[in-house]
Parts: C-alpha cells; sequence; structure tokens
C-alpha cells in the first residue's frame, strides 16, 4: 500500500493536478490470485450486503426501486422498508443481540434515513430523517466508537460530515467536525478497530483519514497504479478492505495482506460488502453488467494483528465557552478554589492570542482581561500583602517576556496588578510555589533554561527578584510545585520528567520518568492531586491523546494512562493534544466532591470550534487511580 501523507490544506491543489505517488515501502505482501465463486442470488438491488451478529443471519438489500428488503441467506425477501435507497451501511446497536442499525440516502431526495432492523422478526422500524441541506448527499458509512454510533456522509460540495447519532434521544445527529475530502467520490467505510475511514476515490485509490472524533485531518493513499474506475469499498474490524471497479474483472483485498480474486471478464462490480462470522468471510456485490446481485463464502484467513489494548476512557462533565479565535489558542488552566463558597470557585485559562479568561464551574466565561500572548498560568492562596492576605495568580507573558501578576479577591473577581520583567528571551511555561512562607514563580524558557523568582509586596505593589537558575537538556513547559514537600516538578517536552528539591537550593535537577509505556512526547501540562493520603502526578502525554499518572509515594511509578472521550449525553466532544492541564482534590461542592481536573483541548469539535476546557470530575480521576494501583 503506498502510504503518501497528505493534510488538508493540500487537497484543493491535489484535485487540480495530476499528482502521482511513488512504489510504496510498506510490509504488505502480495499474494498469487486464486478462484472466486460468485453466485447469483434471485433477489434485484444494487448492493448485497451479508449482516453478522455473532453468526452470519441474512443479506440487506439496496434497491432504488424498492428501498431496504431484508432477505435469508439463500436470498429470499422476508420483509421490506419501501423507499429509493441509493446507498446504506448498517451496524450492531450497541447492547442488542438482534438489532441493527442502518443509514441510507435516498435516492430522489437525497435525504438520510435512520433505521432499525430486527434480524430475528425481520421488522424495519424508521427512526428519524434527515432532509439534504445545499448540496446532495453521494456517500455514506457508519462506524462504533466507544460504543457509540458514527455517521459519515459526504456531499457535492466534496465535503465529508461527521455525526454522532444520539440513540438514546430521538436519533438525533450531533454535528461532530466536517473535512474536506474533494469531488468524485464513491464510496466510504470504517474499520471500527482501528478507527480508519476509508474513502474510495474514482482513478485514484483509496484515501486513509482517521476516523476518530478527535484525529488529525490528514490523509494517506492507497494508490491502483492501473488507474480503475474504483466503485466501492468495504471494511472489516481486522483492518482489511475490498475494493472493486468496473472496469476491472478483479475483487482486491488490501491491508496487511494483498489479494485479488479474478472474475469473469464480463462481470463489471458496481458495490462489494463484506462480513466475517467464524471461519467464514461472507461477500456481497452487484455486478452492472448483468444486473446481478452476487454472494461468496470463502474461508476467513484472516492476517495475524495485534489487537490494541483498549484505553481506560474519562470524560468531560462541562465545557468551557470557547476563546475568540481559531488556532493555537487556549494553553493552560488553573483552578482557584472559593474557601467560602467551594461550588463558586473558578478556572483561569490562558488564551495566547488575547490575555486572562475566567471561568465559572458550569463553563461560562465571567472575565477577559487583556494582557498579550499569556501562556501558563498558576495560583496561590493568602499571601502576605500591605493590603493583608491576598490569593494571586501568575502568568507567562510572551508578549512582553514578563511576568503577568493578578490578584484574586475573595468573591472571585480577578484583577491585573503588574507585568514584572524576566531575562528570558522566549518566556514559555510557569508554575507558583511557596517556598518558606514567601511566593515563588518557577518560568521556563524554549531553550531550556528555568529562572526562579522570589515575590515581595510592598505598599508600590509587587517585585518579583531572580535567585537562582538551571536547564534542562531540551525544551520544557508544564510544571508543578508540592509545596508539603519542597518539590518542584518539570516536564521535559521530547524526554519526560524531571524533578529538583527546593529545599537544597544549589541540588541540580534529576530526570525520574522517560517517555515509553504509553507515554509519547510531547509532555505538557501537569497537576498533583492526593487521594487516600497518598501523591499521584498527572500529566499530558501529547503525543498520543492520553494523560499519564505516577505514584509519587511509590518510586515515581506509572499507573497507567487514560483518555477524555466523548460524553454524548451532555454532548461534549472528547479532547485531544492537550497543552495545559491541572488538578485538586479539594471538594468543590456537590458537583465536584472529589475535586477536579481541568485540560486544554486543542481540537475542539461536536461541532467545531475555537479550543476551550474540559472539566472532569474529579471522583473520574480518583476511580481510575484505585483501580490501577
Amino acid at each position: 500500500m503506498k502510504t503518501l501523507k497528505f493534510t488538508l490544506g493540500l487537497i484543493a491543489s491535489l484535485t487540480l493536478c495530476g499528482c502521482t505517488a511513488s512504489e510504496p515501502r510498506g510490509t504488505q505482501t502480495s499474494e498469487p490470485a486464486t478462484s472466486l465463486t460468485l453466485r447469483a442470488m434471485p433477489v434485484a438491488g444494487e448492493s448485497l450486503k451479508p449482516v453478522v451478529i455473532g453468526t452470519f443471519q441474512g443479506y440487506l438489500v439496496t434497491s432504488e426501486a424498492e428501498g431496504l428488503i431484508w432477505v435469508s441467506p439463500e436470498g429470499q425477501p422476508i420483509n421490506q422498508f419501501s423507499g429509493h435507497i441509493a446507498q446504506a451501511d448498517w451496524r450492531v446497536l450497541p447492547g442488542s443481540d438482534n438489532l441493527i442499525a442502518i443509514a441510507a440516502i435516498d435516492q430522489n431526495s437525497s435525504a438520510l434515513h435512520l433505521v432499525t432492523l430486527n434480524t430475528t422478526t425481520g421488522e424495519f422500524h424508521l427512526q428519524a430523517s434527515e432532509a439534504s441541506e445545499i448540496a446532495d448527499r453521494e456517500t455514506l458509512c457508519l462506524s462504533l466508537q466507544d460504543d457509540a454510533l458514527h455517521l459519515f456522509s459526504s456531499d457535492a460540495r466534496g465535503l465529508m460530515s461527521h455525526y454522532l447519532v444520539m440513540t438514546e434521544t430521538n436519533w438525533q445527529l450531533s454535528p461532530i467536525r466536517q473535512m474536506l475530502v474533494g469531488p468524485n467520490l464513491s464510496s466510504c467505510a470504517v474499520t471500527d478497530q482501528s478507527n480508519t475511514l476509508l474513502i474510495a476515490e474514482e482513478t485514484t485509490g483509496i484515501w486513509h483519514y482517521s476516523g476518530n472524533a478527535e484525529g488529525e485531518n490528514t490523509r494517506t493513499l492507497d494508490y491502483f497504479p492501473s488507474g480503475p474506475e474504483i466503485e466501492s469499498v468495504a471494511a472489516l474490524d481486522d483492518g482489511r478492505y475490498f475494493v472493486v471497479a468496473t472496469d476491472e474483472p478483479l475483487l482486491y483485498q488490501r491491508g496487511q495482506r494483498h489479494r485479488q480474486w479474478p472474475l469473469a471478464a464480463e462481470r463489471e462490480l458496481k458495490s462489494v460488502s463484506a462480513a466475517v462470522a467464524g471461519d467464514t468471510l461472507y461477500i456481497g456485490a452487484f455486478d452492472e453488467a448483468s444486473g446481478e446481485l452476487l454472494a461468496a463464502a470463502l474461508s476467513n484467513e484472516a492476517p495475524s494483528i495485534s489487537t490494541a489494548d483498549k484505553v481506560y476512557t474519562l470524560n468531560a462533565d462541562v465545557q468551557t465557552t470557547p476563546v475568540n479565535r481559531y488556532g493555537d489558542a487556549a494553553d493552560d488552566p488553573a483552578i482557584w478554589v472559593n474557601r467560602l463558597n467551594p461550588a463558586a470557585s473558578l478556572v483561569l485559562g490562558t488564551d495566547k492570542k488575547y490575555g486572562l479568561n475566567v471561568y465559572s464551574l458550569s463553563g461560562e466565561q465571567l472575565q477577559s482581561l487583556p494582557a498579550g500572548r499569556v501562556n501558563n498560568v498558576d495560583v496561590r492562596y493568602q499571601i502576605d500583602t500591605p493590603d493583608g492576605k491576598q490569593d494571586i495568580a501568575v502568568a507567562s507573558n510572551r508578549s512582553s517576556q514578563t511576568l503577568s501578576v493578578y490578584y484574586i479577591s475573595a468573591t472571585g473577581t480577578v484583577t491585573h496588578q503588574a507585568e514584572l520583567p524576566t531575562s528570558l528571551s522566549d518566556v514559555y511555561g510557569l508554575c507558583n510555589g511557596v517556598v518558606d512562607g514567601q511566593l515563588h514563580t518557577f518560568i521556563n524558557d524554549t531553550d531550556g533554561r528555568y529562572q526562579q523568582y522570589a515575590f515581595t509586596f510592598t505598599e508600590d505593589g509587587p517585585s518579583a527578584a531572580l535567585i537562582s537558575e538551571f536547564s534542562l537538556p531540551s525544551q520544557p513547559e508544564g510544571c508543578v510545585v508540592d509545596d508539603v514537600n519542597q518539590i518542584l516538578f518539570m516536564g521535559e517536552e521530547a524526554a519526560g520528567i524531571w524533578q529538583k528539591s527546593l529545599s537544597q537550593p544549589l541540588s541540580t535537577p534529576r530526570q525520574i520518568t522517560s517517555i515509553g509505556q504509553g507515554v509519547e512526547a510531547d509532555i505538557e501540562g501537569m497537576g498533583i492531586y492526593r487521594l487516600d493520603g497518598e501523591r499521584f502526578l498527572v500529566a499530558s502525554s501529547q503525543g498520543n491523546n492520553r494523560f499519564a499518572v505516577y505514584a509519587l509515594d511509590d518510586g515515581n511509578r506509572l499507573l497507567g494512562t487514560f483518555r477524555v472521550g466523548i460524553n454524548s449525553a451532555q454532548q461534549i466532544d472528547g479532547v485531544s493534544e492537550t497543552d495545559g492541564l491541572e488538578v485538586t482534590s479539594l471538594a468543590l461542592g456537590p458537583q465536584f466532591p472529589d475535586g477536579l481536573m481541568v485540560v486544554q483541548d486543542g481540537r475542539n469539535v461536536m461541532p467545531g470550534a475555537p479550543q476551550n476546557f474540559k472539566l472532569i470530575n474529579g471522583s473520574k480521576l480518583a476511580a481510575f487511580i484505585r483501580q490501577q494501583r
């Protein structure tokens, strides 16, 4: 398989130029052609889809003249959903042993029908219909992600829309994202295990996109050098997929191993479908030359592949108002705990294109303070000032290479107090600590340098004195101070996590964790969560959209990693490419009795919007930790 990788920014030019591909470098192997026996079925239509729920159940037929037809394994019609169905796809409804969900396009109106079929009784039931908007639908396919049903559909504009199918709320479609995939598309399919979206482009090949709601909008190409008029692609969970073209009498199997079956010369296959039950691979196809639906049953020679471990998944309970502009803007959160009314606590979040935003625990933006390219922020409490004890936030400001200082009143009002200079050339990450009763800020530079500033507060306002400087081998960002144990934890983005003793000012940092075991660069935000008298360091593993938890009181042992997936009930998307995070184990009212985890979301979808922050109940984090240790 040729693995050409393109970003969506190139799509427009790709559709206008005669782009070609070099030979593949992959490890796929081709096998000699073998014979394939196709038998004609006694039913008419445009596609024949084998349906497997544990065992082979029968076939779903699509017909532009009749609609959807449920037929026996022998091809005898059992029941019908009337309509003019051009394309359809199906998935087993999660938790069911005899119901499948069907998405279908009406040929006459381009409406999308969502239908269920009881494979035992043969009963169809229309759940919902969605009219087309300003462009005809051209392809559709379904997938299952985290036991939720997802729908992909492209239209005449070359726009692929990705939806969550809300099966528990009147089968509503909740928009997730849109991708410009280009014209001349004939079919799509999804391999659920790897969450790969396959799109057939006539005369070119099969494009591979991430089918994950949080996936990157990049693509690779499985190129067909003979340039067939590809009409249909069908996928299996294990990663294999099947392709047919009307101008080539072949059935292609692609994936880890390539195979192809020659057909009779007069065959012109227009559609293909596939399903596996035990040791049998079932194929359904439509031959445009004869007008026949064809079926085949083959020995299932599944490739030997390793099944990825299921990643522990949490979901967010609240999301904040998005920042004002698209792009890499939201970055790092901090949590301010309201001691008088914990339920009225706040989230402070940086907007690298504007300043500092303040949110309630319901996600509402309460304040927006312009300050420039504010990157990281942290909070400390009850710092002595001439006006009494004061809660203080400090942020790194890349516009002026300064420390932005904010006061937080007892009622939660945030006010900007000062910009204090540093001697760094490109300030980046930041965290606060209390050392010997004094507020200290640790700020780093993209070149690896760290500086430690000690604050004093007079009638003239705050000031900060540089008291130490040290370096990590390469670019850091996230850091957190354990005030009780006087330890600074620092993330080196490409390598792992370091610590430095603050009770021994001349001590050098030492590395305590490395990339690996499910943790990938970049190491970004981090915070300390306390549970059952123990400390746990939570860090974002940006490279694989996960979060790592380390048991600090057990030799910094990696407990495991988790991801943040879709909360379909609240219609909150998952989390990807997290920069900053913060955690607290303090109770924040009845909504967050075990504290809170706040993470930046690098791709805010469902629907698409500028970046924001996700709030996750601390009880979910506590449950993960207790399960892992």
